[in-house]
Parts: structure tokens; sequence; C-alpha cells
């Protein structure tokens, strides 16, 4: 089977690294495997060598509209170049829904649209939900990562649905943790972006040391913002000055190992108001970090049942993170106990091979 993935990049997102874990997955199966990028950007997620990779120069035209057009002609001409069987869309902008349609809409090529956050954090204007209606209308399938997701969708969109959760790279589940005498150094990560909601974690540990008086916790968050948020990133600097935690709160930007600073952190902390399936939780839960979660729309409570192996509060709620926070520091036997829980969930997850033979088949069933 052909399969093409169509992206914006291969770089710093959950949705690239799993395009880049099921392209590597369905190559190494013997299928014809090919990655379209719309942005000239390096790589950051390592590629297997038989997978195709296509990039789209960008049109150097001065005026926006040229170039955005010429853009839009190469990705026809690239698609149909390919002759896919399959083409799945990831994270792609608007601008360039028609050219995906029209690339399976006179042919046998089959166009699956991919759901990756939870629809139900979003508030699109009305361009953007006619633009959806009309991907949904010609997609022949719908990729979501977890049931939760369909609540979002009329009917008829939902008979078109198939699940397929996100692949774990087996690395976390490799590195073993010793277990904590004492909880002290609390770690996140996650892009700073307004959807991830750091601000909730800062003010959440700032109220957990004021109300004990902790003098030794600390709180690390891992991740840089894109280009159109930066403004969230100067926010929460900000926010650590003014509430004169520069000695206790750090983001030191992005980790190149994050699997090794998970190993040395004490606990998990997650704060986002909506998700699809966070894979920084995923890892943390591997490497049998204690784990709390904001229980958003979609994502975590798939992954964490509360108080069995890792800790739910409601979302937006600081005073909850924050006896979350406290509950571990007092409580490290059971911090201990659901570290390991949440690790024994991760290996009950499914490998990366099974969960891409398990696209294949809905991929092989739709081309039939």
């Amino acid at each position: 089977m052909r399969i093409v993935f169509v992206i914006s990049r291969l770089k710093n997102g959950g949705a690239e690294r799993e395009v880049a874990a099921f392209a590597n997955e369905l190559a190494d199966m013997g299928e014809e495997v090919h990655i379209v990028c719309t942005k000239d950007e390096k790589d950051e997620y390592e590629i297997d060598g038989r997978v195709h990779r296509h990039l789209l120069h960008p049109a150097r035209w001065s005026i926006p509209k040229m170039r955005k057009t010429c853009n839009k002609l190469a990705m026809a001409a690239q698609l149909r170049k390919i002759h896919a069987d399959v083409i799945l869309e990831f994270l792609v902008r608007h601008d360039y829904y028609v050219q995906l349609i029209l690339a399976s809409l006179f042919s046998k090529t089959k166009l699956i649209y991919t759901v990756r956050i939870s629809p139900g954090g979003c508030v699109p204007n009305e361009m953007e939900r006619l633009k959806n209606r009309l991907t949904f209308r010609f997609a022949d399938g719908v990729w979501i990562q977890t049931e939760d997701q369909k609540q979002f969708y009329p009917r008829w969109i939902q008979k078109n649905m198939f699940e397929v959760r996100n692949i774990l790279a087996p690395i976390f589940l490799q590195i073993e943790r010793e277990k904590r005498e004492q909880i002290v150094h609390f770690i996140s990560a996650g892009r700073l972006h307004p959807q991830k909601n750091q601000k909730l974690l800062i003010e959440a540990f700032e109220r957990m040391i004021r109300k004990t008086g902790n003098t030794s916790a600390t709180l690390t968050i891992y991740g840089t913002s894109q280009k159109n948020y930066r403004w969230a990133e100067d926010e929460l600097r900000e926010l650590v000055e003014q509430l004169g935690l520069q000695d206790r709160v750090f983001l030191p930007g992005r980790a190149q190992d994050i699997g090794a600073k998970y190993a040395e952190a004490d606990a998990f902390v997650f704060g986002s108001d909506y998700e699809g399936m966070p894979n920084a939780l995923m890892e943390a839960m591997a490497e049998g970090l204690p784990c709390i979660s904001t229980d958003c729309p979609t994502g975590p409570s798939v992954l964490i049942e509360s108080g069995k192996n890792g800790l739910l509060v409601p979302m937006g709620d600081v005073e909850a993170m924050a006896c979350a926070m406290q509950y571990l520091i007092e409580n490290p036997q059971e911090a201990n106990r659901l570290g390991r829980a949440a690790r024994q969930t991760m290996k009950e997850w499914g490998t990366p091979r099974e969960l891409a033979e398990q696209l294949f088949e809905n991929l092989r069933r739709l081309c039939s």
C-alpha cells in the first residue's frame, strides 16, 4: 500500500513525533510510505531511510497571495505524482484542504482526516467551522486518538471514525527510576502555549509552598513557545518574577533528552485545558513518575484512573492542583506506588508495531 502523510513540518510537536513513528513502523512492515511537508524546516525526528521524504519548497513571490497559490499548486502536483492509495492529513493549514480533497476526489486515493486535539477546547470561527465541515464531508475516514473525541462530532461524522492510539517510544519504558524517599522536584513538559496552561502550575506551586512553608520543593517546566506565542512565554516568566519564585521555578527551554530529565525528577504535573492524547504525560508515566494532571477534555482520563495510577484534578483549579502537589510531598510512599502503577499502565499500552498494524488494518479496510 502506498501511504502518504501530509504535515507542515517534522519538528517540535506531538503530532510530528507520531507521524515519524508511524511512518517508520509502516515502512518497516514493507509498505511504501511518503511524508510531504509544507514548510522548509530541519527535521527533528529521525526518519527511516525507506520513508520517502518530500518538501514543498516555498515560492519566493513577494506578494503573499501569489506565494500561497504557488505552494498550493506544488502540493497538488506532488500528490498527483505519488499516486497514493491513502493520504493522511496531520495539522495542515485549512488553505491546503482543497488540494487534499481534489487529490482524492477524482481518483482511487482515500483521504483520512486526523483529529489530534480535543475540539472541546477550541473555539473556531465561522470560516474554520465551514472548512471543517467541508473536509469531513469529503474525507473517507477520520482517525481519532480516543473514543471520547467522538462526542464533539455529529453522528454522520462518527460513522467514519476509527481509533488508533499514539505510539509510545520504547526508550521511556527502558529507563529505571529509583524509589524516592521524598518528593521535592516537580517537572512538566510541553510547548509554552495557553492550551497547556503552565500558569496554573506556577500559581498552584506558589500556593502550595505558601500554605505548607516548604523550602525545598522546585518546579521545572521544559518547553519553548512558537513564534506566534512568544507572549505566552513572556507572561510565564513575568509571573515567576512577580511571585518571587526565581530560585524555585525554572523555565530552561527545550530539553535535549527529556527522558533523562524525567528520571531525575520526583513527580510530574500537567495543567492542560484541552488535549488529544498527551505524549508528555504518557512518557512520564512510562518512566514511573507519579503524575498529577488536569481532567481536561479527552486524553488524561484515558491514561489516569485517579487514585490508582495518578491523580486527576478539575481543569483550571489552582487550589486542587496545589493540594495534589502537597499530597505527594507529604506521602512519598503513596507517590511511589502511583508511579509504579503508572509504569505498569504504559507497559500494557501496546508496542509501536501493534499500533502500526492496527492503523494499517483500518487503512486497508477503507481502501477495500
